[in-house]
């Protein structure tokens, strides 16, 4: 088994005086949630749902779904170890890295008729992740499948071409190792799954969906893994984390996700405060095929005109330390410096070479409340430099969309842009959306290198941790040189939570496990 584990005291030291999850005393306008008798819960989702597909899955917002309507062989376990457990498998044998034997639970039930789950559906959710007409997204997790190969109605064979070190840490713990139905998909006649997950198989099968209004769900009646405590679950898509707050305050949600900056408003009350550092990271990208930033002498400019330690202190108030790169602390491959750090003298006189004194520039974002306080002070910063910036929040699924729209030429609207992403328990998880076939997908800032790719993929491939750490470095450094990256954060991740239920997130409290929360 693979452990990643993020000890109490570096979550304190991260923290300043936030802890990992403190339950605490009295806050007005809440009050104690007695045992409920059909037994729902009421949760914030941060956005609605978009494909429930783990091949081409959306984002957290789908994948908090998916692990409640879904099973894999495995899956994380909750608390602050990033250990594994068994989930559909009864055993998983990894002895052999390149040939790992599993075996599933028998008598799990596929929903709306499906049957049960045999090891064809595992093969079939594996491989189709190579499959050209599924257009997978997030092929890279699969990229070191050769087959499975299915010995026995519940038992096969995952084989690989060559060692792949993210295995057990961020494909079949995650999303990308959730099993589907063969029979339901093929049955649909489209290779991919949208919003209709066709056949659930995991403790929770989805009841109603009203978009933009509830996402409900109820008890898998095929499911024979342990029972969830809850009969059901709403979810409710509010991408807007201070509606949520105050959704949460009038009694209609029994968990949110918070600001950061709204953290010490819940200290001292009886509800569930829940801080964890975050595997995220946060960045200003810059579109390099915009005409105004296709002079690395103005992307240089930006870098050095940005001072992060300002910004942060500004958001944050202190709990949230600068990033010197992508790769999120203590994940191998973390930097402990930047190469090009604030120099607003140096900023001014590489827009004066560039003949770029007096340039106008729009930064896009989405609703988070925190991004708008980074893009006020940038907004400052980069004045002071001589640049003008003008701010266009929006909704992130907009955002996104327009940034993606490579036909219509929507990404051309995109100058700098601040897209949190989160990751997995591995490097790889990091870097692999800064390739050349992630340009116009999640690559904003549309840097190719294939020099860059070739060294990327060679980096799963290797073992050796030293080595692999120091690729890994190397790689930011390269994407730092590109002038289109200026690290921010990586942050914390903060739930609040009703007294009377005890709730469960990934150890890095991105996601709710809903299938975990039951009453305290």
């Amino acid at each position: 088994m693979n452990e990643f584990k993020i000890t109490r005291r570096q979550a304190m030291q991260r923290l300043g005086a936030g802890g990992l999850a403190l339950a605490v005393g009295n806050m007005a306008g809440t009050s104690a949630v007695c045992a409920q008798e059909n037994k729902v819960l009421k949760i914030r989702n941060d956005g609605d749902m978009e494909r429930i597909d783990p091949a081409s899955r959306g984002g957290w917002y789908d994948e908090t779904v998916m692990f409640a309507i879904f099973s894999g062989l495995v899956r994380y376990s909750d608390g602050d170890n990033w250990d594994w457990e068994l989930d559909a498998a009864t055993v998983l044998d990894d002895s052999d890295p390149l040939n790992i034997k599993f075996e599933l639970r028998p008598g799990i039930q596929f929903t709306n008729g499906f049957g049960e789950m045999t090891a064809e559906d595992v093969k079939f959710s594996y491989e189709r992740f190579a499959d050209p007409a599924v257009n997978a997204v997030y092929g890279s997790d699969w990229a070191a499948l050769d087959q499975v190969e299915v010995t026995g109605k519940y038992t096969g064979v995952i084989r690989l071409k060559e060692a792949f070190a993210p295995l057990f840490t961020s494909t079949l713990p995650n999303a990308s190792g959730l099993i589907i139905s063969k029979k339901a998909v093929e049955a649909s006649g489209k290779p991919d799954i949208a919003t209709d997950p066709l056949a659930c198989g995991g403790p929770y099968q989805l009841a109603e969906w009203r978009p933009r209004e509830i996402i409900r769900l109820t008890r898998n009646p095929g499911w024979v893994g342990p029972e969830p405590f809850y009969d059901e679950i709403q979810l409710y898509p509010i991408a807007d984390v201070t509606s949520a707050e105050t959704a949460f305050t009038a009694g209609d949600l029994d968990c949110t996700q918070i600001a950061v900056n709204s953290i010490p408003a819940y200290e001292g009350t009886d509800n569930t405060l829940t801080v964890k550092p975050a595997l995220g990271y946060s960045w200003i990208g810059m579109n390099v095929e915009s005409p105004k930033l296709s002079d690395i002498k103005v992307r240089r400019a930006i870098q050095h005109a940005v001072n992060v330690q300002e910004i942060v202190d500004a958001t944050f108030g202190g709990v949230v330390d600068p990033a010197y790169g992508l790769v999120p602390p203590p994940l191998m491959g973390a930097r402990d410096e930047v190469l090009y750090g604030y120099d607003p003298d140096q900023a001014r006189a590489l827009l004066q070479e560039a003949g770029a004194d007096g340039l106008d520039l729009s930064l896009s974002f989405g609703t988070d409340p925190d991004i708008m306080i980074v893009a006020q002070v940038l907004q400052a910063q980069l004045a002071a430099v001589g640049i003008n910036l003008s701010i266009r929040q929006m909704d992130s699924a907009t955002m996104i969309a327009e940034a993606q729209d490579n036909e219509g030429g929507g990404y051309q609207n995109i100058e700098l842009i601040i897209e949190p992403f989160t990751t997995t328990p591995d490097p790889s998880w990091v870097t692999e959306w800064f390739t050349c076939d992630q340009v116009g997908v999640w690559n904003f800032q549309r840097t190719c290198s294939p020099e860059w790719d070739e060294k990327n993929a060679a980096a799963v491939k290797e073992t050796d941790p030293a080595k692999r750490e120091q690729m890994y470095i190397e790689l930011q450094n390269e994407l730092e040189e590109t002038g289109a990256y200026v690290f921010l954060y990586h942050g914390v991740n903060a739930w609040v939570t009703k007294p009377g239920i005890t709730p469960a997130f990934k150890p890095d409290a991105q996601i709710a496990f809903l299938r975990d929360f039951k009453e305290a």
